[in-house]
């Protein structure tokens, strides 16, 4: 299990690193933008389309992974805190299958989404026309990132192991 744990473990800071990346990325690609709109009077072609397709939709979606395996989404679990070990095993079982159940559809419709994305090699118009289909891929992939999260997650609370920031197994 703690291979698993390590190889995910690595993979998780592979998808923050690239995601920090493509931060920093539309970062600079903004500014250049607004900077070549003020001193040359012409913005670069594309770039709010380019923003919001590829960007934006990387740096939400591909940390989510990360996020769950390192026990980093907001909760409230004041409730929670006050129960037995059985008690927060059943709930963490409970409420991690329903996480999977709904990731997995998730998964399944964004698959199918980018799918037919890719086959109508989908474009849009920007300020010229634009390829946007690879885009669609951003969503399975991250949803997948999640999904494998929770995986790790259940398995840790059935083992017994601890869920929080600071596990790092391998490291």
């Amino acid at each position: 299990m703690h291979l698993y744990m390590s190889a995910i473990s690595r993979l998780n800071r592979i998808v923050l690193f690239m995601s920090g990346a493509i931060l920093i990325g539309m970062m600079l690609l903004v500014t250049l933008d607004v900077a070549s709109s003020y001193l040359l009077g012409r913005p670069i072609e594309n770039v709010i389309e380019v923003v919001a397709f590829y960007f934006m939709v990387s740096i939400v979606f591909l940390p989510l992974g990360s996020a769950e395996f390192h026990d980093e989404h907001i909760k409230t679990d004041v409730l929670v805190q006050r129960l037995g070990r059985g008690a927060r095993l059943v709930l963490a079982l409970l409420t991690g299958s329903l996480t999977l159940i709904t990731l997995v559809a998730l998964v399944w419709v964004s698959i199918d989404k980018a799918i037919w994305a890719t086959r109508q090699g989908e474009m849009m118009m920007g300020t010229t026309l634009i390829e946007i289909w690879p885009s669609r891929w951003i969503l399975p992939i991250g949803f997948g990132l999640y999904l494998l999260g929770v995986i790790v997650v259940i398995a840790r609370e059935v083992m017994g192991e601890p869920v929080t920031k600071d596990v790092n197994p391998g490291a």
